[in-house]
């Protein structure tokens, strides 16, 4: 835009210096004359349209101004709105900070990760299994109390929670290969101690209980860990087959989730057993009483067989007297038809009195 302002400049003082020498040179002559309007005219109609540049130009660069100072303010605002972004992220990331702090100065003592893992396992049975399949502080033979167990038919599932982070810490965090190796075996014998102690003490199936118990590892990395062939330092893990032959599971989170899901799906396959087995005793039930219904439909149809021929052998004995009734009639018509001339004779010599004479009379 100044190039452009520059360059119009420039051409107005060429124009300008033209004019000047042509003026002093004084010519008189009509030629110079008409040169010299013609000039002046070419240069006011070049005025004006500067003129008119010029103030397209100004518009257009007030117009700029007033957007690159829209523009610049939203953009103070934006950065400010960001600024506050971050101010908040970095708050929020202090306080997570400060709260794994908290976290890990909260599991230092083994009493707490103990109850750490309870509380964990608790919440876990709360929210999937209805009330009544388990409880906390189960005492198994009256002295050993377990963690929480799970009641499934007529035997009693132990779960114990244990959480050997100190180990699992001070193993992951070694840097130099021996110091791992170390760390490594101590981990090592602190989850066989643990899962030779649950042996001993839950898994009693003559009191009850199953022939496993449950070993619950709150942290996935520690029962990732547990279970797998080769730990870091790609050497061979037998945890999971020392575990296997004490009778002893480990489980985490996301698997007992799924153990979970299919003592469910066991607890409504009983249900539906108990169903069937009281439909089978109904039908059974019903059955008894459709056998009695039976019987009794039996009795009433021989009873109405013997009502049947006792009806027909009356209707026999009534046919008969019937005829024999019809026939006695029959005689007694014709006597009586027999003793009617008497009577006419009767009523000649009588008069009117032996006419109107009543049967009764007449059969006297």
């Amino acid at each position: 835009m100044e190039i452009l302002i520059l360059a119009v400049l420039f051409v107005v003082l060429f124009v300008l210096l033209l004019l000047i020498v042509f003026l002093l040179k004084g010519r008189t002559t009509d030629a110079s004359a008409r040169f010299d309007a013609a000039l002046k005219d070419q240069f006011l109609n070049f005025q004006a349209n500067i003129h008119r540049e010029l103030d397209s130009t100004r518009t257009s660069v007030e117009g700029a101004k007033d957007v690159i100072s829209n523009n610049a303010i939203q953009t103070i605002d934006q950065i400010r709105n960001i600024s506050g972004t971050l101010q908040k992220l970095i708050q929020q990331q202090e306080e997570a900070q400060k709260l794994g702090a908290s976290l890990k100065d909260l599991l230092q003592a083994p009493k707490l990760r103990g109850s750490y893992g309870e509380v964990v396992l608790e919440e876990m049975l709360e929210r999937v299994l209805p009330r009544g399949v388990w409880a906390r502080q189960y005492s198994v033979d009256g002295i050993e109390r377990v963690d929480c167990v799970i009641k499934f038919k007529d035997v009693v599932i132990p779960i114990d929670a244990k959480f050997p982070r100190d180990d699992y810490i001070r193993y992951l965090d070694a840097d130099d290969p021996q110091e791992k190796a170390g760390c490594w075996k101590d981990f090592v014998r602190a989850v066989k101690t643990q899962i030779t102690s649950i042996n001993k003490k839950y898994v009693k199936p003559e009191m009850g209980t199953s022939e496993f118990a449950l070993m619950f590892i709150p942290s996935e990395g520690i029962y990732y860990e547990t279970i797998a062939e080769n730990n870091h330092l790609g050497e061979p893990s037998d945890l999971l087959v020392f575990a296997q032959e004490h009778h002893v599971f480990p489980v985490s989170p996301n698997t007992f989730y799924a153990f979970l899901q299919i003592v469910i799906l066991g607890l409504r396959n009983i249900e539906i057993i108990k169903s069937a087995k009281e439909l089978q005793k109904g039908l059974a039930s019903l059955e008894r009483s459709f056998g009695l219904f039976y019987k009794k439909h039996e009795v009433i149809g021989r009873s109405l067989e013997k009502a049947s021929e006792a009806y027909r052998v009356g209707d026999d004995h009534i046919l008969r007297y019937k005829r024999r009734l019809d026939e006695t009639l029959k005689l007694e018509g014709l006597e009586t038809e027999a003793d009617s001339p008497g009577l006419e004779e009767a009523a000649e010599f009588g008069g009117e009195k032996a006419r109107i004479s009543s049967p009764e009379d007449s059969k006297v």
